[in-house]
């Protein structure tokens, strides 16, 4: 039993650190403890989930407070269903899924945080003009803005919890101040050319 424990709290754990949707975690608990004959009850809140386990024969509960941040990662997300499949179908046992949820849990990431650094840049730079009509000069100031902002959300947001919370009102701040920098830089260029003309003409 202690061993279905730990697989339904590793379950709940790997699925909010792999970005599963809100609405499937607390059904796919749901689902895991009834199979494995677990009386459990959950409760999902932002960034936590709340398990408790009873005892009817000892009349007892068991409260465990699950919090992790989450990504977006479609792969080990994948991963993560089927190894809740093959224990729910019986194929594996909870002892043994729960080791491949920790080992899973414990991976490191499949790109290094400068491959996706460079992909947002150039991702960032086809996209500019592509999508938006954005000049020469736009295409490189959205790749730089996109590899900074990359940076940040890989390497500080998810070392510091305060900057976290914050970091989505910084990436507002940091792309609206780029962007009328830009358009600051369009508009002087344009009016030199407005002077030069209008005094060749005078000439």
């Amino acid at each position: 039993m202690v061993q279905r424990h730990d697989f339904i709290i590793k379950l709940a754990r790997a699925l909010m650190t792999f970005g599963a949707p809100s609405h499937r975690i607390e059904s796919q608990l749901v689902a895991a403890a009834r199979i494995l004959e677990v009386e459990a009850e959950f409760i999902h809140l932002p960034n936590v989930i709340i398990c408790s386990f009873g005892d009817q024969e000892t009349a007892t509960s068991e409260t465990h407070f699950i919090k992790c941040g989450g990504r977006l990662a479609l792969g080990n997300l994948h991963k993560v269903h089927l190894i809740y499949r093959s224990v729910v179908h019986d194929e594996i046992s909870a002892k043994k899924a729960a080791e491949q949820l920790e080992s899973l849990l414990a991976a490191p990431p499949l790109y290094s945080v400068l491959f996706r650094c460079m992909l947002a840049f150039f991702l960032s730079v086809l996209i500019c003009p592509l999508a938006f009509g954005g000049s020469f000069l736009d295409m490189w100031f959205a790749g730089v803005g996109a590899f900074i902002l990359s940076a940040l959300q890989l390497c500080v947001a998810t070392k510091s919890a305060m900057y976290a919370n914050v970091f989505e009102s910084v990436l507002f701040l940091h792309s609206s101040s780029l962007s009328d920098l830009t358009m600051i830089q369009q508009d002087y260029y344009r009016n030199i050319r407005v002077i030069f003309c209008q005094g060749a003409q005078q000439h």
